[in-house]
């Protein structure tokens, strides 16, 4: 079904020759068209059949699911392809962006697209329309939903505290229909993308004390990962050897990379920073060395949940927006 709808997003004409060569067995294109629109109750179209049909062939523990809620930016302009006219909102109006929600197993490799919103304009009470759509269709499937995993964005940080949480954000919220939690969650790529951003950007963090983490809190400062690339620069062996020119210095579309964050924090950084603190004569490197190790941690507990909740190593770079 999956190949047999990919030929015919490819090329609807090519799908047409295919049927009537009649050589193998291929879904009509209504049906087609049937499961892959989006959930619409005002005109009455549901894939729950569909979904059904996927999920009844799962073994019972791979039916825990975690949804993801993500979006796309599009460009706005309308086409007419295949017989439809696309780009179009539900009101009538350009889109610009499309809102997409997947479910995966926790304890499996199943994932599914659920919808698809087109939007001019992503709000939070939008957002929380289209969610209360997926989860009135989640419920007609033999699917539980244990997470709600989005970005760190302002209308998803909305969706969460004004919508789902009524005004302080918690840890997990009630599935007012099986009575069961939901747990909220940022997603982990995207937190560390963020800290490696603002501490490539701002160049210096002072971080407080933490009992257990920095007793005595430190002082981060970028400026010293710089350096100490520019002393192992011309070395054969370095001790630092993740760090690039683009990870101290990335464009803007290298800015979402994973891989430029994690070869700052990552354990041959931190080494690195700590052998020329103590041998070396660069002391204040200690205290960014402290930060990196801080952030470290964060990552190796945070990959706990990325293993378990899209069912990858931890070794491996998981990003949501790529997926979809």
């Amino acid at each position: 079904m999956i190949f047999a709808y990919l030929i015919m997003a490819s090329s609807s004409a090519a799908y047409k020759v295919l049927l009537q060569e009649d050589v193998v067995s291929l879904p009509s294109v209504a049906t087609l068209k049937k499961i892959t629109r989006r959930v619409d109750a005002a005109t009455n179209v549901d894939n729950s059949a569909y979904l059904q049909l996927r999920v009844s062939k799962l073994q019972e523990h791979e039916r825990t699911v975690l949804m993801i809620i993500d979006e796309i930016y599009v460009s706005k302009r309308i086409e007419y392809a295949g017989g439809d006219v696309i780009g179009l909102t539900a009101d009538g109006t350009v889109a610009s962006t499309l809102l997409c929600f997947m479910i995966k197993s926790v304890a499996g490799h199943y994932m599914d697209i659920v919808a698809v919103y087109p939007m001019d304009k992503l709000t939070a009470s939008k957002q929380h329309e289209c969610y209360l759509d997926v989860m009135r269709l989640l419920h007609k499937t033999p699917v539980t939903v244990v997470a709600i995993s989005v970005d760190n964005a302002a209308a998803n940080r909305k969706f969460y505290i004004d919508h789902l949480c009524d005004g302080t954000l918690k840890t997990s919220i009630i599935d007012s229909t099986t009575g069961q939690p939901m747990f909220l969650l940022f997603d982990p790529v995207h937190t560390l993308k963020n800290v490696y951003n603002n501490f490539q950007r701002r160049g210096t963090f002072e971080c407080p004390p933490m009992e257990r983490n920095l007793p005595n809190g430190c002082s981060a400062n970028f400026k010293h990962v710089t350096e100490l690339f520019n002393i192992e620069s011309t070395l054969s062996l370095k001790k630092a050897h993740k760090i690039t020119p683009a990870s101290l210095n990335p464009r803007n579309i290298e800015k979402t990379s994973v891989k430029l964050a994690v070869s700052i924090f990552c354990e041959s950084t931190r080494d690195a920073l700590q052998f020329y603190g103590n041998h070396q004569g660069h002391p204040q490197w200690k205290t960014t060395a402290d930060f990196i190790s801080l952030v470290i941690k964060l990552w190796n507990v945070l990959n706990v949940v990325v293993s378990a909740c899209f069912g990858i190593g931890p070794q491996q770079v998981y990003d949501p927006g790529a997926s979809i």
